[in-house]
C-alpha cells in the first residue's frame, strides 16, 4: 500500500471510529444487538412461509408437497408461522423504539426503563388509526421492519427528551416503593413533552389516513409499473429501493420486490410462448427483470456477496456464528437478520457497495444480453427462489445465464472485501478503546 493510500485509510478509520463512539451510534448498535434474535426468528418464519408452505413456492414445488401432504396441514402451519412472523418482524418497530429510547437515556444516566416505556407508547400512538366508527387498529406498516428507521429515530428523540428534561438517576437507587415513585415523578416532564408532540403527529397521521394521502402517494409511485416510463426513472426507483433497504425505512419498494416492467414482461412472455421459446423478445432490457435476476443475491443490496466476503475475511467466532445462523435465509433472499446482526442497516461503511454494486451488475448483465450470450429472463419462477437461480429459471434453464450469475456474484464478493476489512478494522479499534475505558 502506498504511503498516501495508507494515510487516507487511517484518516477514514479515525473518522469512522469517532462516528461509532457517538452516543447515537452506540445506542443504535446496542439496540440492533437486542433486536437481532427477534428479527432472526421472524426471518426464519417468513422464509418457511415463502419457500415451503405456499402452493406456488420454490420448495413446495420441488418436494411435491401437494402429493403427500394434506393442504389443510400446510395452511395451518402457514398460519402459525405467520403469527410468529407478525409478533417478531411485524412488531419490531415497537421493540426498536423501546430499546433505542432505553439505551439513549441510559448512556446519559437517565431513567432508562421509563424512557423505554415512553418510546414504546409513542410508537403505539403513531401507529394507531381511528376509523369512522371510532374503532381503532394498528398500522402494521409503521411498527414493522419496513419502518425500523422511523422507530429508531423516535426512540432516540425520546431518549434525548429524558436527557434534557429528566432527572439524573442515582446509581445507589433501589426498587423500594418510594424510589419507584421518585422515578415516576422524575419522568413526568419528558413524558409530557413526548406525548404532547406525539399526539399532534398522531392526529395529522390519522387525517392523512382518513383522506388516503399515503395511499395516493404510493399509487403515484406504482404508476411506474405500467411499463411505459423512461429507463432513467426505473433506475431511480431501483436506487430508491436499495437506499430504503439500507435505511430500514418502508415503502412500496423497500423489500426489492420490483415490478417496474410488468406489462412489458408480459409482452415478452407472450412472444416467447407464441414462438415456442425462441426469437428476439420485444423488450430485452427490462430494468426490474434484470435487477431481480442479476442484482438481487440475498436481497437488493447483494447481501449474499457480503456474507461470503465476511467468510473469507474474518476468523472471529462471533462473526462465523452470525454467518451460520443467517446463511440459509440470505441464500433465499431473506436478509433481515443479517442486516440487523452485522449490521448493514444504517452502517455508512456499506452504503456505497449497497447502492453501486447493483448498477454494476445491471450494466454487465445488459451487455450479456446485447452480445446474445443468453436471453432476457422472462419466464415466471416459484416464490422464494434463491436469487442466484432466478436468471437460470427465468431463461428456461440457460447455463450461460447461470454462469453469468455466478461470475457477477464473485465480482460482488471481491468488491465487498475491502469494505468488510474496513468495517472489521473500525470495530477492533472501537473495542480496544472501550476496553481502555473500563
Amino acid at each position: 500500500m502506498k504511503k498516501g493510500d495508507k494515510i487516507l485509510t487511517t484518516h477514514t478509520v479515525n473518522q469512522l471510529v469517532k462516528l461509532r463512539r457517538r452516543t447515537s451510534a452506540r445506542a443504535l448498535r446496542r439496540t440492533l444487538v437486542v433486536l437481532f434474535p427477534f428479527v432472526l426468528v421472524g426471518t426464519f418464519a417468513q422464509l418457511i412461509i415463502d419457500t415451503l408452505l405456499m402452493p406456488d413456492s420454490f420448495l413446495y414445488s420441488i418436494l411435491y408437497l401437494d402429493r403427500w401432504v394434506n393442504p389443510s396441514v400446510t395452511r395451518t402451519l402457514a398460519k402459525g408461522f405467520f403469527v410468529l412472523n407478525t409478533v417478531t418482524i411485524g412488531m419490531i418497530g415497537l421493540y426498536a423504539a423501546y430499546a433505542m429510547a432505553m439505551y439513549t437515556a441510559k448512556l446519559y444516566h437517565r431513567d432508562a426503563q421509563m424512557a423505554g416505556l415512553t418510546g414504546l407508547m409513542a410508537m403505539l400512538m403513531l401507529a394507531y388509526r381511528v376509523s369512522q366508527n371510532s374503532r381503532g387498529n394498528l398500522d402494521w406498516m409503521i411498527t414493522s421492519y419496513g419502518n425500523l428507521f422511523s422507530a429508531l429515530i423516535i426512540g432516540y428523540l425520546v431518549g434525548q427528551s429524558f436527557r434534557w428534561l429528566g432527572k439524573p438517576r442515582r446509581e445507589e437507587i433501589n426498587n423500594h416503593l418510594d424510589d419507584v415513585f421518585e422515578r415516576t415523578y422524575g419522568a413526568f416532564k419528558p413524558m409530557f413533552l413526548v406525548f404532547a408532540v406525539t399526539l399532534v403527529l398522531s392526529v395529522l397521521l390519522n387525517l392523512a389516513s382518513y383522506y388516503s394521502v399515503v395511499s395516493q402517494l404510493y399509487g403515484s409511485l406504482q404508476t411506474v409499473d405500467d411499463g411505459n416510463q423512461p429507463v432513467w426513472l426505473k433506475l431511480l426507483v431501483i436506487l430508491l429501493s436499495t437506499s430504503l433497504n439500507w435505511l430500514g425505512l418502508g415503502g412500496p419498494y423497500y423489500n426489492g420486490d420490483l415490478v417496474l416492467d410488468s406489462s412489458q414482461a408480459s409482452a415478452d412472455l407472450t412472444y416467447l410462448l407464441a414462438h415456442h421459446g425462441s426469437g428476439a423478445v420485444p423488450y430485452p432490457y427490462l430494468t426490474s427483470v434484470l435487477q431481480k435476476s442479476f442484482a438481487n443475491f440475498g436481497g437488493p443490496g447483494l447481501t449474499l456477496a457480503l456474507l461470503i466476503a465476511l467468510i473469507f475475511v474474518t476468523k472471529q467466532q462471533n462473526y462465523h456464528r452470525l454467518i451460520r445462523t443467517n446463511l440459509i435465509p440470505v441464500l433465499f433472499n431473506s436478509d433481515y437478520g443479517f442486516a440487523v446482526g452485522l449490521p448493514v442497516l444504517l452502517n455508512p461503511i456499506y452504503l456505497i457497495p449497497v447502492i453501486v454494486l447493483p448498477f454494476v451488475n445491471l450494466a454487465i448483465a445488459s451487455l450479456g444480453i446485447a452480445w446474445h450470450w443468453y436471453p432476457t429472463p422472462v419466464y415466471p419462477i416459484p416464490q422464494g427462489t434463491p436469487g442466484i437461480l432466478y436468471a437460470f429459471f427465468g431463461t428456461n434453464g440457460n447455463w450461460v445465464a447461470l454462469l453469468m450469475t455466478l461470475g457477477l456474484l464473485a465480482l460482488d464478493v471481491a468488491c465487498y472485501v475491502p469494505f468488510v476489512k474496513l468495517a472489521l478494522r473500525v470495530t477492533n479499534v472501537v473495542q480496544d478503546l472501550d476496553q481502555e475505558e473500563k
